[in-house]
């Protein structure tokens, strides 16, 4: 069991005080604290790290920057018209494998902003490594284009909001059913349905909890995506 730190209480303390209201798309302030355009470029900050993670090797340009967790973004230029994620930019916090089994609780609390335009691909999503990063669950809660990988093999009801729930082998995939650019992620509570429908083992391991957006397309233009409020309580 995890107990919560005085820095994981003022942790809670953020994640409780988000209210879903969506903030304006903003460009990189003039003198951030971090700024790094190298494809995996990281920046840690507490217990979690802003990553660049612009994996893909086709990917575009992409600069993120940082202020602090609550207070970060990233400026993206990806082909238009393309459907595979090339980048995501993200805040994670990694696990010592820790047996799911022993979490009480494990939710997060954000508030991010979409850039506006045409030719955006992009959605914003937790991602969950699981079993020495074996196993990946990803949640999505404001999807604009993205497709997840895999078939639709049910539908979830957690805490009263609804998802489909897709499989894509090793790749599960939680699909909010509608946007939601601020609240909460039950993610605990998604691993627990998972676990009970026999798609992810009850010995499962937490290896790592990350939230960001992955970008496909922003339609070869310079598109802006921001964070102003992030936490993460387990």
């Amino acid at each position: 069991m995890r107990w919560l730190s005085a820095p994981l209480l003022a942790l809670a303390a953020t994640a409780a005080a988000i209210v879903p209201v969506t903030a304006a798309s903003a460009a990189i302030p003039t003198r951030p604290v971090w700024e790094s355009s190298a494809r995996f470029g990281t920046w840690h900050t507490g217990v979690f790290f802003v990553d660049n993670d612009s994996w893909n090797g086709a990917a575009g340009p992409q600069t993120v920057w940082a202020d602090s967790r609550n207070d970060w973004g990233a400026e993206s230029t990806q082909p238009a018209g393309n459907k595979s994620v090339m980048t995501y930019p993200n805040i994670a916090r990694n696990f010592s494998n820790l047996p799911v089994s022993k979490l009480v609780t494990l939710r997060n609390g954000y508030r991010e902003s979409m850039p506006a335009g045409a030719g955006l691909d992009a959605e914003a999503a937790d991602d969950i490594w699981l079993n020495h990063w074996k196993i990946e669950v990803m949640i999505w809660v404001d999807n604009h284009g993205q497709r997840p990988a895999g078939t639709v093999v049910g539908h979830a009801t957690i805490l009263g909001q609804h998802f489909s729930v897709w499989s894509g082998g090793r790749t599960w995939t939680l699909v909010l059913d509608h946007r939601q650019a601020a609240g909460h992620t039950h993610i605990l509570a998604a691993l627990k349905w998972l676990i009970r429908h026999h798609d992810i083992p009850a010995s499962a391991t937490l290896a790592q909890v990350g939230f960001g957006w992955e970008v496909a397309s922003t339609g070869g233009k310079r598109m802006d995506f921001t964070m102003t409020g992030y936490g993460l309580v387990s």
